[in-house]
């Protein structure tokens, strides 16, 4: 039988042991400051893209080469609009992409490299801005990203897909910054070039008005000259509303169409009259939009129409959505994604909208969390990666306290001889 000492020496031993587990259990997932392993986010697997293998953290298993970050951003989004916990290498993952100037590309194959200033994406930024905002963790990733946004604003208030030194701006990316402002907590109004106009001004001077044929006014064309497009005046309403993803309801108002001859209509106006041609739309459609981006559409035009108060149209279209729902979702994390948020901003139940359980499909396309990992993820997701105050105090006053009952024990088996 061992001598108390011994005994003494064993306890102390233990106590060692358990103060190192603690402290490497306490370090929780890498810092987003701290490169991480490429092991460590899988980048490795036998699927491949023109720029290498498919990233095992990835949401989706397609080539990421121009929707990456995008998908991966809305999956992250989504799941976190249903509490839902992303795993953690999701995360990491997405981290990774932010380039050193608080942008991001659409994907970069290599995170480790500098990035192409050339080839970073407004798009892809705004939605990572709303995922890690949702997240609750990360303002400091947040703020750079928004700084990001603030510097590529163009003199006319908008915002181009490809910032450059000849970039023009377009209508989805004004509306996909302005959104990913308006998230992050700060008024698009406040985003004022020096000759006075906001991205809201941007959005209603592509807006078609009164000069419009009357079927047409309220609504987006995709450039200049051409054809309307729903997906496009569904995200503009949602950025002109000052909507976010996924949306708050407002309170229920009467359907406003533009007023023709009329002053020129001002934000929450141009919101109305956007949302007028959506609900006509619909109607006419039986709910959804149709065309070739009926799909993204009809999702986009639901979180509009919720967060400009028609709750009964969005309802509508989120329950044509639910029908459809087995045959439109597939495995694909963007469609799931964009159903989840349909439904949180109409208030329908996740987990069987349409019969699906929309968060764990969700999360069968990427990487799922084990309870090892979430473990460690509730570290990151207590303090993010760029404050680790709390989580590094916690860990002073475990060793502390390990320390004093090691001390302890050690002179008790010193008496005891």
């Amino acid at each position: 039988m061992p001598s108390p000492r011994r005994r003494g020496r064993a306890a102390a031993a233990s106590v060692l042991t358990t103060a190192l587990l603690c402290s490497a259990w306490t370090g929780g997932v890498a810092s987003a400051d701290t490169p991480t392993p490429v092991s460590a986010v899988g980048y490795t697997t036998t699927a491949r893209t023109q720029n290498g293998p498919v990233p095992l953290a990835l949401y989706g298993k397609t080539d990421p080469t121009t929707d990456g970050v995008y998908r991966q951003s809305l999956a992250i989004l989504a799941l976190a609009s249903t509490d839902t916990q992303p795993a953690p290498t999701a995360i990491e993952w997405l981290l990774g992409q932010q380039c050193a100037d608080g942008g991001f590309t659409a994907y970069r194959a290599d995170p480790g490299a500098p990035c192409d200033a050339a080839r970073e994406d407004t798009v892809a930024t705004a939605t990572a801005i709303e995922a890690l905002r949702a997240l609750r963790t990360y303002d400091t990733r947040v703020a750079r990203g928004v700084d990001w946004l603030r510097s590529k604003q163009l003199a006319d208030g908008s915002f181009a897909s490809v910032p450059g030194p000849n970039a023009v701006g377009d209508a989805t990316a004004t509306a996909a910054a302005t959104s990913a402002i308006v998230t992050a907590g700060t008024s698009p109004e406040l985003l004022r070039t020096p000759q006075g106009r906001t991205p809201t001004d941007a959005l209603g001077a592509a807006q078609l008005r009164c000069n419009a044929p009357a079927p047409d006014r309220g609504a987006f064309p995709g450039g200049p000259g051409g054809p309307v497009d729903p997906l496009l005046t569904a995200r503009a309403v949602l950025a002109l509303g000052y909507g976010t993803q996924p949306a708050v309801p407002a309170p229920s108002i009467a359907v406003t169409p533009l007023t023709c001859p009329g002053a020129e209509p001002n934000r929450q106006a141009a919101a109305q009259a956007g949302a007028a041609w959506l609900v006509a739309k619909l109607k006419a459609g039986g709910n959804h939009l149709g065309g070739p981006t009926d799909f993204a559409a009809t999702t986009m035009a639901v979180q509009a129409l919720a967060a400009t108060g028609h709750p009964a149209e969005a309802g509508a279209a989120a329950d044509w959505l639910a029908a459809g729902a087995k045959t439109m979702a597939g495995n694909d994390p963007v469609r799931l994604a964009s159903l989840i948020l349909a439904a949180v901003s109409t208030g329908r139940t996740v987990t069987t909208f349409g019969g699906l359980d929309l968060p764990s499909l969700l999360q069968d396309t990427g990487p799922a969390p084990t309870p090892t990992a979430d473990m460690a993820n509730q570290s990151n997701l207590i303090d993010g990666p760029e404050d680790h105050t709390l989580r590094d105090t916690l860990a002073a006053v475990i060793a502390v306290l390990l320390a004093a009952t090691l001390i302890i024990g050690m002179r008790r088996s010193r008496r005891e001889d």
